[in-house]
């Protein structure tokens, strides 16, 4: 989580988006493939940042409950529309049209949920009661 701290922190900064990162208490360790893990966690907060309004928050939580290590990342722009919360974590779905820039193509969600799913775990897409912005956790069994 250091290394992705310091990755979001820079990115963050770069926009001009605060970054809140709250871990809980004993994590302990997780036997994963790292740097994938670590891919799929920036490309949700990648998207985070490229949906936040400028001098927002992206929040991202972790904490263990359950037997499942929970990431959580929720920023402050629209959310997701009821349609991209039920395609999102498809190939090549795309939910901002505006989007057609060379660098988007709709894979994003698609390949953080493959990952993931390798890990045994899920992704969880929603909307936040907090920020009404979109909200993605990971959830990976411990």
């Amino acid at each position: 989580m250091g290394q992705i701290k310091a990755q979001a922190s820079s990115l963050c900064l770069a926009k001009g988006i605060c970054l809140q990162l709250e871990t809980g208490a004993n994590l302990g360790t997780l036997k994963a493939d790292k740097l994938l893990l670590e891919r799929a966690i920036m490309n949700v907060i990648s998207n985070a940042l490229d949906h936040s309004p400028p001098q927002g928050t992206i929040y991202v939580t972790v904490q263990k409950t359950d037997c499942f290590l929970h990431i959580s990342i929720t920023d402050e722009g629209g959310g997701f529309t009821p349609e991209a919360l039920h395609h999102a974590q498809e190939q090549f779905f795309m939910g901002d049209k505006s989007r057609t820039s060379n660098m988007h193509f709709g894979m994003g969600l698609y390949i953080t949920s493959s990952i993931i799913k390798q890990h045994g775990g899920q992704l969880v897409l929603s909307n936040s009661k907090k920020t009404g912005g979109a909200q993605v956790t990971i959830k990976i069994p411990y």
